[in-house]
């Protein structure tokens, strides 16, 4: 059993390790551009309002187990590793966010929706609060409220960059291997607590962390679709996609000189002609009609 602990414990700090650099690739990938089109701003949203609801529901159980446990006998289901993540995640996200401010964002926006809905939440989060503090609700009720709330938008968090991705028909702009290291993380995260769940022979280590079980279940699963997105759907569409697309769209147009010299007197008949390559046949010979003029 030690050696299972031990091994727990590794993969934990594992999982750590692969979420918080997760974070690093696009923070880098705004910078290099110095833009952030391509990159929900929505997602970005949603993964800040699941942090601080996260980062207060670890860094509470942590410190204080018997909020939501009733036997103190087993081991804490929050690890020294989730609050650190918590804390990590909640800064990164706080830096993107400061990127989307400063950068060149082109005509993306972040849906009213999604900052009412936000806002929302942070509100129905402040009223809990207050009440528990005047003894009139209880903290455990605050952090089932922080628990839930994670464990709903975590399935909803990446939603809007598949959208994004499919509206634009290209992932320009999203780094995948943030999305790679992200499936890693989850990957270890359900392993470590599979592992504590084997080693207890109870359930506890997932029940008693709804959070982090949600966040590592819809990692996995949207994380699949976004390298789907990536290496399969839209493969090679990268460079197809310009930063802004055209207010108004005007049609190409080719440009012909046709030079006609007389020899006897010496003038030069140039005859200039424009086309659309939207133009039809009939639209061309009108056009073609009135576009002569005579040059000495």
């Amino acid at each position: 059993m030690t050696f299972l602990k031990v091994l727990a414990d590794v993969v934990g700090w594992g999982y750590f390790f692969s979420w918080t650099v997760s974070f690093f690739p696009q923070i880098y990938e705004n910078w290099r551009r110095k833009c952030v089109v391509g990159f929900s701003f929505d997602m970005l949203a949603y993964f800040l309002l699941s942090y601080v609801t996260y980062l207060i529901y670890n860094v509470t159980v942590y410190f204080d187990p018997k909020v939501i446990m009733g036997d103190l006998n087993e081991d804490n289901p929050v690890k020294l590793t989730d609050v650190v993540f918590s804390i990590v995640a909640f800064l990164c996200t706080c830096f993107q966010t400061l990127q989307c401010l400063i950068y060149d964002r082109g005509s993306q926006e972040i849906h009213r929706s999604t900052v009412v809905l936000c806002i929302l939440c942070l509100l129905a989060l402040g009223v809990l609060t207050a009440l528990s503090s005047f003894g009139i609700g209880s903290w455990f009720l605050v952090l089932q409220y922080c628990g839930y709330v994670k464990l709903v938008v975590s399935f909803g968090t990446y939603s809007p960059q598949v959208w994004l991705n499919f509206k634009r028909k290209s992932t320009a702009g999203f780094h995948i291997g943030g999305v790679l290291l992200d499936f890693g993380g989850g990957v270890l995260s359900l392993l470590q607590m599979d592992l504590y769940c084997f080693i207890e022979h109870s359930n506890k280590q997932l029940t008693g962390n709804i959070p982090k079980m949600a966040l590592a279940v819809a990692t996995l699963l949207f994380n699949i679709i976004l390298i789907w997105q990536h290496y399969v759907f839209y493969l090679g569409n990268e460079h197809n996609v310009s930063e802004e697309e055209p207010l108004l769209r005007v049609p190409k147009k080719a440009k012909f000189y046709a030079v006609d010299y007389n020899a006897d007197d010496g003038d030069l008949l140039v005859t200039s002609l424009s086309v659309s390559l939207e133009q039809s046949a009939e639209e061309v010979k009108r056009n073609a009609a009135h576009s002569q003029e005579s040059l000495v």
